[in-house]
């Protein structure tokens, strides 16, 4: 054999490398931020495919489920005594079955099979120190329940004593925020380990980036889910932030994206595009509705009429939401009143409302005014849904046709609440979830009984029918009170002005597959039969 020239040697030695390079090219170009790319072997791709990443609106901040249980609740983490189905049904959850005491007390039988992540069994005991441990760290949950003692009968038997006669305590249960887990504390005081029971469990959180990470319990009472793992990156706040990572499959699962990008992202071969509706409404509610200018129901009625809602619905909204009917509860809700009338768009009768309450232009520029005040207005929105910028923008056009003018402002919610003192000043709001719980007592609370709600509304027959909802048993008289409390809010005192109901859009890589909505979580739950194709 005769000697290999320099350009033989170097070519074997590129054709060597080429080998080596095919032989591992299946290691390379694996993405550790999505569980949808790479090339790896086959047991490692199927591993690597179970995991799914999302990319999550709000920020988190702590995994401690004494204060973030209803986050670890959307996310399969963390259950509470009930549950609520896609479909607003009460369903079991740690508890197998309940049933009224006497005595404002209501007795919990917790299921047998429910376990905690570490494989302990759920005690009564351990229902009662979770549950008075989060209302000790919050306050405000504890009136959201309605609990005024927790007591333990046995291991297997707790009971709820509420502060007053209450139907809906089963249905309260549901609440996210009363989940269940150990009181596996830091010497902080604090918990950053949950160990709670649901579908998946904790494995690691990185407060630097917001992000969480968990796995499927194999050992769940009800089976193990189809995903591996998930990692949810919290505070991606704006929505074209999230609109590109979903893109680039820099995440697989995203909602909320900018309103403009829904026919681009319904038209891409990678993504799936679902569009459903929420438990949720856009709306403008009033600062202070005991004080001026709000107090007069003429002004109110004025505005709600001033709202051109189908303008809102086809040209801001562009398809991810419904026309409101006035009523703030979304259509389809077993306890709604479907006979509301509603504020139709009508300038003129707006105008003539204004003036009926003493507000004239007297110096022709075009603003009203009435004792010396300018109706002069401030529109607060939070940036995180991409609706509520232009719709604030709309509204305040649409209120200068009636005289008002108003200064829209767009910052963070806590930073709103704080100016609820400001004359004249309005949310446009959007996101207010009228089913966090399965039951009425929840939303309709919150907004109109004169102890609870945050904007001074108050009616002495709301109050009444409000407190015979909750202390009713019969389901059809409970939900009769209810209903006549909407008419009254809506229709008669116009409390607050109902613009649409909010569509959530939820954008997944192709290959998520078997994403069910769950319309009555804020602004959506995952499911334990997902996969990745």
């Amino acid at each position: 054999m005769g000697k290999m020239n320099f350009s033989g040697v170097l070519g074997i030695l590129v054709l060597a490398i080429m080998v080596i390079c095919i032989a591992f090219s299946g290691c390379t170009g694996v993405s550790e931020s999505s569980g949808l790319s790479g090339n790896n072997s086959e047991e490692e791709n199927n591993s690597a495919q179970q995991q799914l990443v999302i990319g999550e609106t709000w920020e988190l901040g702590s995994v401690d489920p004494g204060l973030h249980s209803y986050e670890l609740n959307n996310f399969l983490v963390s259950e509470g005594l009930t549950g609520i189905s896609p479909d607003y049904k009460l369903i079991p959850a740690i508890a197998s079955s309940w049933e009224y005491a006497d005595n404002s007390t209501w007795r919990f039988y917790l299921n047998e099979d429910a376990e905690f992540h570490d494989g302990s069994k759920v005690t009564a005991s351990a229902v009662k120190t979770a549950l008075d441990r989060s209302m000790k760290l919050n306050p405000d949950l504890q009136g959201s329940l309605n609990i005024k003692e927790i007591k333990v009968v046995n291991d297997s038997t707790v009971d709820i004593i509420t502060n007053t006669v209450d139907a809906s305590l089963p249905n309260r249960m549901a609440y996210g925020a009363a989940g269940i887990y150990k009181d596996n504390e830091d010497s902080d005081g604090t918990i950053s380990s949950p160990i709670c029971t649901g579908p998946f469990k904790f494995v690691s959180y990185d407060k630097a980036t917001d992000t969480l990470k968990i796995a499927k319990n194999e050992n769940y009472r009800d089976g193990a889910p189809k995903l591996d793992t998930i990692v949810i990156k919290f505070g991606i706040g704006e929505p074209n932030t999230r609109e590109m990572a979903v893109e680039k499959g820099e995440v697989d699962f995203t909602t909320e994206p900018t309103l403009g990008s829904t026919k681009r992202l319904e038209n891409d071969e990678n993504l799936n595009v679902t569009i459903h509706p929420l438990c949720q409404g856009y709306k403008l509610k009033f600062g202070d509705v005991s004080k001026a200018p709000y107090d007069d129901v003429r002004v109110r009625k004025a505005i709600a009429y001033a709202i051109d809602r189908q303008k809102i619905v086809d040209n801001i909204l562009l398809g991810r939401a419904g026309i409101s009917d006035g009523n703030g509860l979304t259509p389809g809700i077993e306890w709604r009143n479907n006979n509301i009338t509603g504020y139709a768009y009508d300038v003129q009768k707006a105008k003539k409302l204004l003036e009926e309450a003493g507000w004239k232009d007297t110096d022709g520029d075009g603003i009203l005014d009435k004792d010396g005040q300018k109706f002069k207005i401030t529109l607060y929105t939070w940036p995180q849904r991409p609706a509520l910028p232009p719709l604030a923008q709309a509204t305040q056009s649409m209120l200068k046709d009636i005289g008002i003018e108003s200064e829209v402002r767009i910052m963070e919610w806590d930073a709103i609440s704080d100016r609820k003192e400001e004359w004249g000043m309005m949310w446009v709001a959007g996101g207010d979830t009228c089913m966090m719980i399965p039951d009425p007592s929840y939303y309709i609370e919150g907004n109109f009984y004169s102890a609870k709600n945050d904007y001074n509304y108050s009616n002495p027959e709301v109050d009444a029918l409000i407190m015979k909802g909750r202390t009713t048993f019969d389901k059809e008289e409970r939900y009769d009170a209810y209903r006549q409390v909407q008419k009254i809010v809506y229709d008669d005192d116009c409390a607050q002005v109902h613009i649409a109901y909010h569509y959530l859009m939820v954008v997944t890589n192709k290959k998520v597959k078997d994403y069910v909505p769950n319309p009555a979580h804020h602004d959506y739950c995952i499911n334990k039969g997902m996969y990745i194709e």
